[in-house]
């Protein structure tokens, strides 16, 4: 009892500690039950919720208050108010989440709710089971429209060149050209010129070019600076970087370089000539021979170089070796020459390549041997990209690349050469790659059942797959042998189906069997069979068989005195009919009886005797059979009497019963 008094007066103190303890935020009481566990939830609580904001932006907050009264008072101080949002994305700023706890001063509890998505957020506040809410809707925020940008843009001069005379009708496109309009052609030798203004919209000016002096130059650029609202407060300009080029009327050409710089004595490889002041319509002369001209700018042609022709009247003969490139501005009659500026190289031609075959893995050293090599080349053996060692005009040395195969059969294709610079080609005769195929060279044998086995391959390549009767066996271990053969150590399934053969005496027996071995490349897909390559022999154990399993029960016929008249002779009894239950070894090692006992003296005495003991131990081999034969002499009186006899061996043990019955 005292200690129960003392219990009871520490348990007052701390009710009356904790009762005059008080937190703006105290740690979530349990639902209705106030701060600090010391309100009595209200009963009959009546709750009206308010939102500060009930339509602010997102991100940012809104004040949740709850006034809670009971019976028309405000609850008491600390009274636990449950706020819940609905909203996805909205929570409560003091906890992060969807709900949390405040606590009543004055009957009032606040919280302060926000969201980082828009939508409306139904708050909830519960005391005990009283509960109010509000809505609040969150909106994304008004978007002010960006300023229409007034700044005016060039977005294509057309033409973009003309004569330094002036006059000429230029158009430019672009934006915001704003009137009034001035339109200058900057040079950056001095003062911009100004342009005459023909018309202007807000997307189109058109304009007519000043003139300027090019003194020595044939060409000169000039940025294009158009300004709007010229002359106001809001004047704007922009430039367009060399918009407009002024070329003289008669350009002088100049040629500065050429790729490629040599092509077959064909002819047909595509030339690119640099240089400037070229003038449509223009002619390109190889040596003496005109060109194809496929494009014309300023400071670039494009043509087909022309098959090498010499000099001779009739222009008949090929030529080979350097060529001057001679350029032609037709209009103009001037013209320049870049000497020695193209090389004729003979016609490519692959002459003898040795050697023309090797192994699909790649690494056989090719000789190409021919004309008209000029390096860069690319060379193509079979199909595939070889890799180049080196290149004179008369030889090439690549090297193959391995092949992906799709078959086991060799893969065949010509020997293609390429000059990387003029486009010329040439093809040789076909490089084969070859495939070695496998061949099984040797198997162990017998083999046990369930044991393993080794089988030797010669081109054994890649990852094998190795099957026995179709089987799929295991690799166990893989020996690469000096002579180029691998052997392979594989596991024998031991539920692999062995033939049987049917014992005379009754069962069947397993017998050695003959099994086809094949090996597959998964690298190259081929594959070698040895037709019965395997032989597998069954376990060598003995397995006792009993034909038929059980003896058949046994009937003695009484025959009682029936004579009528003395002397009366006594009642006979006649056994009953054998019967034989074969004892056969359907094994493969020998059968070992070593002994048959009875059990059910005297009953036993009334069947056959058994076979004297001297005959014990004795061996069966396969399909070999002992017969026990059994036979019930009877009684003279009625009735049925039961013997088991017991075969014993090193296959186990079998136990017979014996029913015999006189009647």
């Amino acid at each position: 009892m005292r200690q129960r008094k003392l219990t009871f007066a520490l348990l007052l103190a701390l009710v009356l500690i904790f009762a005059g303890c008080k937190s703006e935020s105290p740690t979530a009481p349990p639902l209705g039950t106030g701060g600090g566990g010391s309100v009595t939830p209200p009963t009959n609580a009546s709750i009206t919720v308010h939102a500060s904001n009930s339509n602010p932006v997102v991100n940012s907050t809104s004040v949740i208050t709850a006034t809670v009264t009971s019976n028309g008072s405000n609850v008491a101080n600390g009274t636990g108010v449950q706020f819940t949002t609905s909203l996805a994305g909205s929570t409560f700023t003091d906890t992060g989440t969807t709900s949390t706890i405040k606590t009543t001063t004055n009957g009032v509890a606040t919280a302060t709710l926000t969201s980082s998505s828009a939508g409306t957020a139904t708050v909830t506040a519960t005391v005990n089971n009283a509960s109010g809410s509000t809505e609040v809707t969150f909106s994304a925020g008004s978007v002010t429209p960006p300023p229409v940008s007034t700044t005016p843009t060039i977005t294509s001069v057309t033409p973009a060149t003309g004569l330094p005379t002036g006059g000429q009708r230029v158009t430019i496109t672009g934006t915001n050209f704003n009137e009034p309009v001035r339109v200058l052609f900057d040079t950056g030798s001095g003062t911009p010129k100004e342009a005459a203004v023909a018309s202007v919209s807000a997307t189109q000016l058109v304009v007519l070019t000043p003139s300027i002096d090019l003194g020595t130059g044939q060409t000169q650029a000039a940025d294009i600076i158009v300004i709007t609202q010229a002359g106001s407060a809001a004047e704007q300009r922009v430039v367009k970087s060399g918009g407009f080029t002024f070329e003289a009327a008669i350009l002088t050409p100049a040629i500065r370089a050429v790729e490629p710089t040599s092509g077959p004595v064909s002819g047909g490889t595509r030339i690119t000539i640099i240089g400037d002041g070229f003038q449509q319509p223009v002619q390109v002369f190889f040596g003496s021979a005109e060109a194809q001209v496929i494009s014309v700018t300023f400071n670039q042609i494009i043509v087909m170089s022309p098959p090498g022709r010499d000099t001779t009247p009739d222009g008949s003969g090929t030529v080979t070796g350097p060529v001057d490139i001679k350029v032609v501005n037709v209009n103009s009659n001037t013209n320049t020459s870049f000497t020695g500026g193209f090389r004729y190289t003979p016609k490519m031609q692959i002459t003898t390549v040795g050697p023309t075959e090797g192994p699909f893995t790649g690494g056989t050293r090719v000789r190409i041997d021919g004309i008209g090599f000029d390096d860069p080349v690319g060379v193509v053996i079979g199909g595939v990209a070889a890799q180049v060692i080196s290149v004179s005009g008369t030889e090439i040395v690549a090297i193959t690349s391995p092949v992906n195969l799709n078959s086991c059969g060799d893969v065949t294709g010509p020997i293609v050469v390429g000059n990387t610079n003029n486009g010329d080609t040439a093809t040789g005769p076909d490089f084969i790659y070859r495939v070695p195929k496998p061949l099984i060279v040797n198997i162990s044998n017998p083999n046990n059942l369930g044991g393993t086995a080794t089988i030797t391959v010669f081109n054994a390549l890649g990852f094998p797959r190795i099957t026995i009767g179709g089987v799929s066996v295991s690799v166990t271990a893989t020996v690469v042998n000096p002579d180029g053969t691998t052997t392979f150590t594989v596991q024998l399934p031991p539920t692999i189906k062995l033939q049987t053969t049917s014992c005379p005496a009754g069962g069947t027996a397993q017998i050695p069997t003959a099994f086809d071995v094949a090996y597959t490349s998964a690298t190259t897909g081929c594959t070698d069979t040895s037709p019965s390559g395997i032989t597998v022999l069954p376990p060598a154990t003995p397995l006792l068989f009993l034909n038929p399993p059980t003896f058949q029960p046994f009937t003695a016929t009484i025959t009682p005195n029936v004579a009528p008249a003395p002397p009366f002779p006594g009642t006979s009894v006649t056994p009953s009919a054998t019967q034989t239950v074969n004892i056969v070894n359907n094994g493969s090692a020998p059968l070992t009886i070593t002994g048959i006992t009875d059990n059910g003296a005297p009953a036993c005495a009334r069947f056959s005797p058994l076979p004297p003991p001297a005959t014990f131990p004795l061996n069966l081999n396969q399909c070999e059979a002992f017969p026990l034969i059994e036979q019930y002499f009877g009684q003279t009186t009625q009735g049925s009497e039961t013997c088991t006899i017991t075969i014993s061996t090193n296959a186990g043990n079998k136990t017979l019963l014996l029913v015999g019955t006189s009647q």
